[in-house]
C-alpha cells in the first residue's frame, strides 16, 4: 500500500515538473516583443523630423530670411520719415533751395504754397548747413526767414532767435530783411525785402 502510495506521489510530482516547462517557455516568448515598440518609433523619427518647421520657433532656410529681412526693416513710423523729393533733409526738417530770384515777401509767399517757410537758423551747424547748400546750387547770397519788426529781429517761422551770427548790420528799419552769405565763415546780412535773392525753405517732417 505504501509503494503505491508513493508511487502516486512520484507521478504527481513528475507531472507537475513537465507542466512548469511549457510555462517557462511561454514566458520567454511573452518577453521577446517588447522591442516592438522600440522599432515602432524608429520608424516614425523621420516623419516627425519633417515636421519642425510647423513648429512654433521653428523655421525653414526661407522663413529664417525673411525674419532676418523683417527684423531689419524700420518698425515704427518715425524710423520711416521721409523728404519729398527735391528737398535736403537735416535734423528732423526739410529744406528746399530755390533758384529762381524773388523779393523776400514773394519768397516767404512761395514757401506758403510749398506747406513751409523761409528758413531760420537755430544754431551753428544749422547755419553752416544752410549754407552748404547755398554753395551746393552755385550762389553766394540767399533768403533766410529773418526780418525785423518794431525793434526786434525775429524768425518769420516763429522759432526764437537766441542765436546770432552777423557778418555786418545795415540800418534795422531800411533793411529789415536778412540773407546769408555762402562763403565759409560768413555770417548773415540785411537789406532792403525788394531785392531779388534765390532763397530756402523749410518745413518739419511729413509721416
Amino acid at each position: 500500500m505504501k509503494v503505491l502510495i508513493i508511487f502516486a506521489l512520484l507521478c504527481v510530482a513528475l507531472s507537475a515538473r513537465a507542466a512548469a516547462v511549457p510555462v517557462e517557455s511561454d514566458a520567454v516568448a511573452v518577453e521577446e516583443p517588447k522591442s516592438a515598440p522600440e522599432e515602432a518609433v524608429e520608424v516614425e523619427a523621420p516623419a516627425a523630423e519633417e515636421k519642425l518647421s510647423d513648429a512654433p520657433g521653428v523655421f525653414s532656410e526661407d522663413e529664417n530670411e525673411a525674419v532676418e529681412v523683417a527684423a531689419a526693416a524700420p518698425k515704427d513710423k518715425a524710423a520711416r520719415r521721409f523728404c519729398p523729393d527735391g528737398w535736403f533733409s537735416y535734423q528732423s526738417k526739410c529744406y528746399m533751395f530755390v533758384n529762381t530770384p524773388r523779393s523776400w515777401f514773394g519768397a516767404e509767399e512761395h514757401c506758403n504754397e510749398l506747406g513751409a517757410s523761409l528758413a531760420s537758423a537755430s544754431s551753428s551747424p544749422e547755419y553752416r548747413y544752410l549754407q552748404q547748400i547755398t554753395r551746393t546750387a552755385n550762389r553766394a547770397t540767399a533768403w533766410i526767414g529773418g526780418f525785423y519788426l518794431q525793434g526786434t529781429w525775429m524768425w518769420i517761422d516763429r522759432s526764437g532767435m537766441y542765436y546770432t551770427n552777423w557778418y555786418s548790420q545795415s540800418t534795422a528799419t531800411s533793411n529789415p530783411c536778412m540773407y546769408l552769405q555762402s562763403a565759409v565763415g560768413q555770417g548773415w546780412r540785411n537789406c532792403g525785402c525788394g531785392g531779388q535773392l534765390p532763397f530756402i525753405c523749410v518745413h518739419n517732417y511729413r509721416c
